[in-house]
């Protein structure tokens, strides 16, 4: 049982050295969503451009903190297929805004999507694993469910208004999620140091 621990301790932490990335992305995605409201009709292909970069740094981020942890905690399959599909979605809406005008709104829904389906996924984990914070994650993730479905719904009907605030919307409840998680993966190993103090 002690050996368990100890292994588990070392895992958590590889977490732990890389737990900065995940709030880094948090910061950033709560400032797109900020300025998505600061500016909202400026340009919508200034809105495809910025999701596009987002994307870009939360999937760098999500391969960088998945190749180093191991499958502790961090659904690491889920979590390195999420994150190419961030890169590959994030350069997209980089290099094509014009052409992916049209599209913003479903690529943002299933971006949306997919990261509460991973919210949800880590708060099993820390329920599983006995660690506070799971709650805040199922919440966030349940409203990021909603949040994609109804951009989803009606993605090319809702306008550009709705679309707009949907995103920033989104962009801010994940921000604020991702900064959540990354001090809990912080303080992670904590956990089990008085696990293995018993």
């Amino acid at each position: 049982m002690k050996r368990r621990f100890e292994k588990l301790t070392e895992q958590a932490a590889r977490v732990v050295q890389h737990w900065w990335l995940v709030l880094v992305a948090g910061i950033f995605c709560i400032a797109a969503g900020i300025a998505v409201f600061a500016f909202p009709l400026e340009s919508y292909v200034a809105l495809s451009i910025l999701t596009g970069v987002i994307m870009l740094i939360v999937g760098a981020a999500k391969l960088i903190a998945a190749s180093a942890s191991g499958n502790y905690l961090m659904m690491r399959g889920y979590v390195i297929v999420g994150g190419v599909l961030d890169l590959i979605l994030g350069l997209f809406l980089c290099i094509y805004p014009g052409v992916t005008v049209a599209l913003l709104p479903v690529m943002l829904g299933f971006w949306l999507l997919y990261n509460s389906f991973v919210l949800l996924g880590f708060s099993g984990d820390f329920d599983t694993f006995g660690i506070q914070g799971g709650g805040m994650l199922t919440a966030g993730g349940i409203l990021m469910l909603l949040l994609s479905i109804l951009v989803l719904v009606n993605p090319f009907g809702a306008g550009i208004a709705t679309v707009i605030v949907m995103a920033g919307v989104g962009l801010i409840v994940f921000g604020i999620l991702l900064c959540s998680l990354s001090m809990k993966l912080k303080g992670i190993h904590l956990n089990f140091d008085k696990e293995e103090a018993r």
